[in-house]
């Protein structure tokens, strides 16, 4: 298992790509700003808080960063690089003092899933239609091919989904069509109710093969 080293980053114009960072105040008020109002349904159909106080999104930032460094793939900090302090302010402070506004990431599904990694973003309601989420996918995904040399990428959405739809083609991906995909993980990023695949869109960009021989 590889230990994940808390200063590294990558940068766009104007985000900073990091790990979340289970000690770092502003990534733990961000996870529970982000995650606040979301709700899971257990087997008795009782709805609970997935996310109910500082503890619960400390714990799910460390979950994060096990998944990291246990696969190499998973979720990331977005933040808006800080302006820059003087003549001499260097990248590394401007990220140290960015401010977080969402998450993008690069998932395995894990078992019955495409062997390939889907691509992902969410952002905080004031931090939409300013063209951060194209930006964060070219970052994270740029990183992954230059050092990494992961070409092959998914992208699931839901059919009514515009803003998803227009930044994944406008990311590169060509859209494949309907699937069945389980695309469920232990993530508050939705509600669940239960194990079980999910009709959604899927996009595709640089595939090697038919897609059938990746189970698409």
């Amino acid at each position: 298992m590889t230990m994940l080293d808390f200063s590294f980053y990558v940068t766009t114009p104007r985000l900073a790509i990091t790990y979340f960072n289970p000690t770092k105040e502003s990534h733990i008020d961000f996870t529970f700003e982000m995650y606040k109002d979301y709700t899971k349904v257990d087997e008795n159909g009782n709805i609970e808080h997935i996310m109910p106080g500082r503890a619960a999104a400390i714990e799910l930032i460390e979950a994060r960063v096990t998944e990291i460094e246990s696969t190499g793939y998973g979720r990331y900090c977005v933040s808006v690089l800080a302006p820059p302090s003087g003549p001499d302010d260097d990248t590394a402070n401007r990220v140290q003092n960015a401010t977080p506004v969402g998450l993008v990431g690069l998932n395995l599904r894990g078992p019955g899933t495409p062997p390939l990694p889907d691509i992902g973003i969410n952002l905080l309601p004031s931090a939409r239609g300013k063209g951060y989420a194209l930006e964060a996918m070219k970052g994270l995904s740029d990183y992954y091919d230059r050092e990494k040399g992961v070409t092959e990428l998914l992208g699931y959405c839901d059919d009514d989904n515009t803003a998803s739809k227009k930044v994944l083609r406008r990311a590169g991906f060509e859209l494949l069509g309907e699937r069945n995909i389980w695309v469920s993980q232990k993530s508050p990023a939705q509600v669940v109710t239960g194990e079980q695949p999910k009709s959604v869109l899927v996009w595709t960009r640089g595939l090697e093969k038919d897609p059938k021989d990746y189970g698409l």
